[in-house]
């Protein structure tokens, strides 16, 4: 696809077989203080257990502080469904697994208006980089070029409060 022909925004897909070997490994490494003390400044385990099926699902995800306190995590992924009126979850934070309160927020508005302040704060290339999109414009793009992206690609945020931990 010409540039051109790009949209403003556009969501990152990593290949998904070697993606689900890093999620194993990472999920090892992130289960250990001493492990996840190199790699788990900006990352977690997020415990959280399926709708249907009832298993437990374990991934990892990158995150960064809210300005409330809270941990945010932007994400398109399947499995952020399961947290729809179910925000009982587990993270494990530098090696330490506490209880949490997830609050997805799908509203295509809402994410929009977080990206387009995180992009500000960050700078284009570095916010791309952090959040998994690809900025196809030389600008800090648009309220609306958001909308867009988080409709298109299904990008939703979701607000960690993690119980019983010094942030």
């Amino acid at each position: 696809m010409p540039i051109s022909e790009r949209p403003a925004v556009q969501r990152v897909q990593p290949p998904k077989a070697p993606y689900n070997v890093v999620n194993r490994v990472l999920g090892w490494v992130l289960s250990s203080p001493r492990r996840a003390s190199r790699v788990g400044e900006h990352l977690l385990l997020l415990h959280l257990v399926g709708r249907r099926t009832g298993r437990r699902i374990d991934v990892p995800v990158a995150f960064r502080d809210a300005p409330d306190g809270r941990l945010l995590v932007l994400t398109s992924s399947g499995w952020r469904v399961n947290l729809r009126g179910r925000p009982e979850v587990e993270v494990t934070l530098r090696g330490r697994r506490s209880p949490a309160v997830a609050e997805l927020v799908e509203d295509v508005d809402a994410v929009a208006r977080v990206l387009r302040a995180l992009i500000c704060e960050q700078g284009c290339a570095k916010a791309g980089r952090r959040m998994g999109i690809r900025i196809n414009v030389d600008r800090v793009p648009t309220q609306e070029e958001l909308v867009d992206a988080a409709r298109r690609d299904g990008l939703s945020l979701i607000y960690l409060k993690v119980s019983g931990t010094a942030r």
